[in-house]
């Protein structure tokens, strides 16, 4: 295991503030981004509209286009928002992509409660993970795949379907595991399965997927599809007067630390400053310890290895505080042996982040639409 400092972000260093580069606008309420082999940026974009989900691809100069297209997407539960593809993971030509809830759940008749939407659902692939192989490096591909309800059926059926694009790439896609959309469960009536991050392991063997509404990490087997529950973050207690008397955890993105998964959290509503952290998961034992803590509404995290042998650690908030009105922007932290740092003090609505080790640059992604990029050294 690592060498571990704890960390805080109470110990609050001078700040270093810097000024990222805008290097695409106008996505689709985009909720996560990866490196490419080639060090584009590939984007999981849902939509409000059924089955209007998408990935694309940004190159690094800040040109668009579509890989995937008519992906499971729907108005989520608050109705503000769509929820469809999310998390991915890319190994080779291979991406493993998660699909959220979609327009699955509604809000129950009783304060605070969920049920399962009376209208319908617009796909039966929701809560899944889909693997999807294409003939070529994803950097390659000029077209875009489009999906067709037809083909989510032929999925659902445990099928697999073959689409292609206009430069003569194929891209076969398969189911390669469920989680159960809904669980049963006390004073809300149902959780619903929101897959928020993903993150392969070093011998691409297995893949650890956080859900941000079972509050939990579970492991899939590649091989097999076969997945298994880790942990069940533990809620936490509400130290305000508003709410609930105990907080959901909300884990939201992943990554793999060594033999460790460090977990960020968001926290539930009413969304306390100072109450989102970053734990520090030991998957074989299965225990559970602080990493980073003080946070508010952290939505990622990342490390990077510095020269020294020691390490650098990035954390996004969402936002300073969410429970005011109106909402400050959210910011980039950085923590290390010298303490914490403010790198970038006005994010609006980050929500994922990816670092190129090659040139130095970290890209973050913000929900209004945009990445920008921020060269560390």
């Amino acid at each position: 295991m690592k060498t571990r400092n704890l960390f805080c972000i109470g110990l609050l260093a001078a700040a270093a503030w810097c000024q990222p580069q805008v290097v695409v606008t106008g996505l689709q309420a985009p909720h996560k981004m990866i490196l490419s082999e080639q060090g584009n940026l590939l984007v999981a974009e849902p939509s409000m509209n059924a089955n209007s989900g998408r990935v694309s691809l940004v190159t690094r100069s800040g040109t668009r286009r579509s890989l995937l297209e008519g992906l499971p997407s729907g108005t989520e539960v608050t109705l503000a928002g769509g929820s469809g593809p999310s998390a991915m993971a890319l190994r080779g030509r291979t991406l493993y992509l998660a699909l959220g809830a979609g327009d699955v759940e509604r809000r129950g008749t009783a304060p605070g409660t969920s049920m399962h939407n009376p209208t319908g659902a617009s796909s039966p692939l929701f809560g899944s993970i889909l693997e999807i192989r294409f003939s070529r490096d994803v950097d390659g591909i000029s077209g875009a795949f489009r999906m067709t309800p037809q083909h989510q059926m032929a999925l659902h059926d445990g099928g697999e379907v073959e689409l292609s694009e206009e430069g003569g790439a194929t891209a076969r896609i398969s189911v390669l595991t469920r989680f159960p959309i809904s669980e049963p469960a006390p004073n809300v009536i149902y959780r619903f399965s929101n897959i928020w991050g993903l993150a392969l392991t070093e011998d691409g063997r297995s893949l650890y997927v956080s859900d941000a509404s079972v509050n939990s990490l579970a492991r899939v087997d590649l091989a097999t599809g076969r997945w298994q529950r880790l942990v069940r973050f533990a809620p936490i207690p509400n130290p305000t007067p508003v709410g609930p008397p105990v907080l959901d955890s909300v884990p939201t993105s992943i990554r793999i630390y060594g033999d460790e998964v460090l977990v960020s959290f968001l926290s539930g509503f009413p969304f306390p400053p100072g109450h989102a952290r970053v734990l520090a998961v030991n998957p074989g034992a299965r225990t559970v310890e602080p990493f980073i803590f003080g946070l508010t509404s952290a939505t990622d995290v990342l490390w990077r290895a510095m020269p020294d042998g020691g390490g650098q650690f990035y954390v996004l908030e969402f936002s300073q505080n969410q429970s005011a009105t109106p909402a400050p922007p959210g910011r980039l932290m950085r923590f290390d042996a010298t303490g914490a740092r403010v790198m970038v003090p006005v994010l609006i609505t980050p929500v994922s982040m990816v670092y190129d080790d090659s040139t130095k640059d970290l890209f973050i992604l913000e929900l209004r639409g945009q990445i920008v990029r921020l060269r560390l050294d």
